[in-house]
């Protein structure tokens, strides 16, 4: 708590606020200059009182120097220069035009209890939205793989866009859908988004392609099989490794990991329903699994979810 009051005034409604802290109110007037006990001060107090507008931009830029996501609220032009320093700027509705203007959020009725559901929803929003991109860019990579492994040596891709259209909307397009709007918990690091993207999608993606190359391969050219039915195989397996990625990025436990696997079951009864009504079998162009199909299919689906989880295993993902 920032405030031009008396120390010990602003050290008492801190504590009555609840506002943690190890160390008694500051005084703003007597602030250390050094950038390194400036931090360690303002970390050890909940409070600093007497404290002029320079020195809330001090103590701002302490708060963010120890690596803390800081948020500033003020509604006075004295706030001006925390607010323009904070990363995070919220302004009261009735502050004063200043304020308002610099600020990233206005509080329009002075509500202070709006700031928790706010911040506790733009975390959900950006934890949903790491997910999301995760399950996306998982999916371009091992369409490369794919391609650069089959379609160009070969010139004939694994899958025929409808069945790539099939095979993406149970794996991604719905479970997308539904994994960015539904509810979630767990710490969020808004630092190193594209960093924590790639080091789970790069190595879930190759190796979910090479378990789809290694099926399809074995069916095409070990078991023989006709294009269509090593088509259905590849198919086949994009979709179980694409659900069993969908679970992957599910980490929270209980309830919500159960919901998450009865729709990773209602998209394979879907796939199955695919497969079994003529109509629907005929327009994919997917064939019934034979006996050798279905061996060529549990093969490369373990190959690709047994490498997936191993390689993520390994990186601590």
């Amino acid at each position: 708590m920032l405030s031009g009051d008396a120390p010990a005034t602003v050290g008492a409604i801190a504590h009555d606020a609840g506002i943690p802290g190890s160390a008694p109110a500051l005084d703003g007037e007597a602030l250390p200059p050094e950038p390194a006990a400036l931090r360690d001060a303002v970390l050890s107090a909940p409070a600093v009182g007497r404290i002029s507008p320079e020195g809330k931009r001090a103590v701002v830029a302490a708060l963010a120097d120890a690596r803390r996501y800081v948020a500033m609220v003020g509604d006075g032009v004295n706030d001006v220069p925390a607010l323009k320093q904070a990363r995070l700027a919220i302004a009261q509705g009735s502050g004063t035009q200043m304020a308002r203007s610099v600020a990233d959020l206005v509080l329009v009725r002075d509500d202070f209890a709006a700031v928790p559901g706010m911040v506790a929803e733009g975390r959900q929003i950006l934890r949903n939205i790491e997910r999301v991109a995760r399950l996306f860019i998982t999916k371009a990579v091992f369409t490369a793989v794919v391609g650069l492994a089959v379609a160009i040596p070969t010139g004939t891709f694994p899958l025929l866009p409808r069945q790539f259209t099939i095979a993406s909307t149970v794996t991604i397009g719905i479970p997308a859908f539904v994994l960015a709007l539904a509810p979630s918990s767990g710490p969020w690091r808004p630092d190193h988004f594209l960093q924590s993207v790639a080091r789970f999608a790069i190595p879930a993606g190759l190796t979910i392609g090479i378990g789809i190359v290694a099926g399809y391969l074995l069916a095409r050219y070990g078991f023989g099989l006709d294009l269509t039915r090593s088509r259905t195989v590849a198919t086949g397996i994009v979709v179980v490794c694409g659900l069993a990625l969908v679970m992957r990025l599910e980490t929270e436990g209980g309830r919500r990991r159960l919901e998450v696997a009865g729709l990773c079951a209602l998209m394979a009864l879907l796939f199955a329903l695919a497969l079994v009504i003529p109509f629907l079998r005929h327009f994919y162009e997917l064939s019934t699994p034979t006996g050798d199909a279905v061996i060529a299919w549990a093969l490369g689906t373990i190959l690709g979810v047994g490498a997936m989880l191993g390689a993520l295993r390994v990186l601590h993902v």
